[in-house]
């Protein structure tokens, strides 16, 4: 009696453990969908140090690692996202950084505050540092560009013109060429 009792327990066990494991669902469901930005302000530094992000299906590039989780993206890998980005009509972020580029788009050549802003306008960076007209710096035309007071004076030239100016500053704002240090 004693083994019969015990075959039957282990037989309503194995049909337990077998009704339960036929009721068990597998269900199969993509990972984790897009991450909600950081709540709260977050401070980013300006650094231009720039990282492709992704927060599902979209990828974005974005001025920093800092910037690209701030908006809730994780980091895919440093440099420009290799497609575009994916909202078209979206301005690309670049920094307020001062690290001046000559570009260049077909005839048109100016000078912009860093690549990323260049490349943003559909322009190809030439070389770093302004072009080397005077009307193509950045910032807003009507307004004159302001120069210190510093007396450290250059010769330049415009067309024929060679005049003296108090610094180069003052030279370039008029749109002259320096030709040497010192007065002419």
């Amino acid at each position: 009696m004693k083994g019969n009792g015990s075959g039957f327990i282990r037989a309503a066990a194995w049909l337990l453990a077998t009704l339960l494991l036929a009721s068990c669902v597998v269900e199969e469901v993509p990972g984790p969908g897009p991450r909600p930005p950081i709540p709260g302000p977050v401070a980013c530094t300006r650094e231009y140090a720039p990282v492709c992000g992704q927060r599902g299906s979209s990828h974005r590039t974005f001025p920093n690692a800092c910037m690209a989780r701030a908006e809730g993206y994780g980091i895919s890998y440093r440099g420009e996202c290799r497609r575009g980005p994916d909202r078209p009509g979206r301005p690309q972020m670049c920094t307020q950084e001062y690290n001046p580029v000559c570009a260049r788009r077909g005839s048109s050549q100016r000078t912009f505050s860093n690549a990323c802003m260049a490349r943003a306008e559909g322009y190809q960076v030439d070389h770093r540092g302004e072009c080397r007209r005077g009307s193509d710096r950045p910032g807003r035309p009507d307004r004159p560009q302001v120069c210190t007071r510093e007396y450290a004076p250059v010769c330049a030239r415009r067309g024929n013109n060679i005049r003296t100016f108090g610094n180069a500053c003052e030279a370039q704002a008029a749109s002259y060429r320096i030709v040497s240090r010192g007065r002419c």
